[in-house]
Order: structure tokens, then sequence, then C-alpha cells
């Protein structure tokens, strides 16, 4: 089972909605990386994109789906968090940093910049 260490190589894919699409730059914006309660995402540990994806969308329609991986995320300064729940062992949160969930707008924009589509609608 994975545990809170992200190696620097390893991906967290974020889906992304229709009203976080950047459409005039024909990618996610940074609204994508907003969220109150802490940016959901799924962590890659060893799996290939196509199975992350997959597994993500789980019968859920979305626009995209997003990668950004550790090390951009910390080059960011922001904090990626294990957090499991019974029905996906994958789930992470990426957050602003240890004491803050709630992520800064410049960290959003950042991490869209950061961030690569690996599945478009």
């Amino acid at each position: 089972m994975p545990d809170n260490d992200f190696d620097d190589e390893e991906f967290l894919f974020r889906w992304v909605i229709d009203i976080n699409w950047d459409y005039e730059a024909d990618r996610p914006s940074s609204a994508t990386f907003k969220d109150s309660k802490g940016v959901s995402v799924d962590r890659q540990y060893g799996r290939d994109s196509e199975e992350c994806v997959t597994f993500l969308q789980g019968g859920r329609d979305f626009k995209a789906v997003c990668a950004v991986s550790s090390f951009d995320i910390k080059q960011c300064l922001a904090y990626p968090k294990y957090l499991p729940i019974d029905s996906n062992p994958y789930h992470s949160e990426i957050h602003d940093d240890k004491d803050r969930v709630d992520i800064r707008k410049s960290k959003a924009r950042n991490l869209s910049r950061k961030c690569e589509t690996v599945f478009k609608a």
C-alpha cells in the first residue's frame, strides 16, 4: 500500500470539469486546482496513465484528466498528501502546505501551467 512519500517522478491525476477548462488556451484553468476542502487527486503509484484515467473516471463524465508530477507540485511549494478512502486506495489531495488546505491563487495558477492533459473528451 502507498504511504505519504511521493517520488518526484510520480504523477497525481485530477479530473477537469467543463467549467474549469480554459478553451482559449485549450488546457485546464487554475480553477482546476482550487478547492477549499483540498484538491482531490489520485496518485499514480506504479500504474500507467491509462489505468489511472480509467480508474479515476469510474463511469463519470469529465472534460479531461490532467496529471502533474510530485516534483512539480513541490516546486510550486504545494504539498501532496496521501489520504486513502474506502472506495479508493489511491485518493490523495494537494494542499497549499502542511498546515493550509486551500491552495493560494498563485500556486493554483502555477500548478495549472505545470500539468499535462492525459485525457480529453
